[in-house]
């Protein structure tokens, strides 16, 4: 039957998809000041095929290893034939680029620092992969058949390709989502490793204020006690 024979192909195509979004780790790269790096992403014909309109979607993190200086950068994000399709300047935190697709091929996001920057620029690209805009759930027709031949019938090629397109919509969407999880992975980070820093520095700020109280109480004590403390008159003949 129809089923049992697309099963084992759903099933395929279902961990193909789970293997593509765990592996859709994301990247960090250090950018000195002056410098530019690149990191590129390969979409291939097939991504087109989804139904939908098809968009090149990511999230950056900008951190730095300074104390004194805060880094920002440049981001531009370049289509396959090299023209910029996004660019977003002065970026100290975060951005977020979603901008339609130009076909298959090499998609570059490219991360410049500037010499204004003064320190090295950590750039997290929590994700950098293509998602398809969402217009509707359509499901998966397969055809009954006749009377005659409905228990006959077997799987055609373009029911597999209608598997196959949807289960490539699955695995982007699931890229997206892993993504998504991972950026909040990395704020909670940020925040925590922020709230540790905070809490560090109160601590050593208090134990310098009690040591200077306790200096200066000691002082006074000293101070106030020379003058009770009792000595020798001489007396004058």
């Amino acid at each position: 039957a129809l089923a049992q024979t697309m099963a084992p192909i759903m099933l395929l195509l279902v961990l193909g998809a789970l293997l593509a979004a765990r592996s859709a780790d994301g990247l960090k790269v250090v950018v000195g000041p002056g410098q530019t790096e690149c990191v590129s992403e390969t979409v291939t014909d097939e991504h087109f095929l989804v139904h939908g309109g098809p968009r090149i979607d990511g999230r950056v993190l900008v951190s730095g290893y300074s104390q004194y200086y805060v880094p920002f950068i440049g981001i531009k994000i370049m289509d396959p034939h090299g023209e910029q399709i996004w660019t977003q300047q002065h970026v100290y935190s975060e951005a977020h680029f979603n901008v339609g697709a130009r076909g298959p091929g090499v998609y570059k996001a490219c991360f410049h620092n500037p010499w204004e920057s003064r320190t090295d620029a950590v750039v997290d690209l929590v994700y950098f992969t293509l998602a398809h805009l969402r217009s509707g759930s359509a499901g998966i027709r397969i055809p009954k058949g006749t009377e005659d031949n409905r228990g006959k019938e077997v799987a055609h090629q373009d029911h597999i390709e209608e598997v196959r397109r949807t289960i490539l919509g699955m695995s982007e969407f699931m890229q997206v989502i892993a993504g998504s999880q991972r950026y909040l992975q990395r704020k909670l980070e940020r925040h925590q490793t922020t709230m540790l820093s905070s809490k560090s520095r109160t601590m050593w700020y208090t134990l310098l204020e009690a040591a200077g109280v306790i200096a200066v109480a000691g002082a006074q004590i000293y101070t106030i006690t020379r003058f009770f403390k009792p000595g020798r008159i001489r007396l004058a003949v």
